[in-house]
């Protein structure tokens, strides 16, 4: 079904978020460091998986799976969120906005 492909999809995501995060330097910057959150959805190739990409996050992100916020530069950037043990649906629960980003083609590329 279209809803089981999205949680897969989704869960993949979230896979490739905490291995950049923890592990890797594909996005140039040091482990456990947060990602920018358009390098992370962005397909220089593809503004239809560009969208595809931002609308799985944004299920990380209502789930408390994932975190944007700002850098110092009110930039977005997105990191996994760590539960702690026993206290999973608290720091699920915390503060948690949503956001509407525009974009189009043009801005895309």
């Amino acid at each position: 079904s279209h809803q089981e492909a999205t949680e897969k999809e989704v869960e993949r995501i979230l896979r490739i978020l905490q291995t950049h995060f923890e592990n890797d330097r594909v996005f140039a910057s040091p482990a456990n460091t947060p990602i920018s959150f358009f390098d992370f959805v962005i397909d220089p190739n593809s503004f239809a998986r560009t969208v595809e990409n931002m609308f799985h996050v944004s299920f990380l992100a209502r789930d408390g799976l994932a975190q944007i916020k700002l850098d110092e530069d009110e930039m977005p950037i997105i990191e996994p969120v760590k539960l702690s043990q026993g206290g999973e649906e608290d720091s699920r629960a915390a503060a948690r906005n949503q956001v509407v980003i525009s974009l189009d083609q043009k801005e895309w590329k």
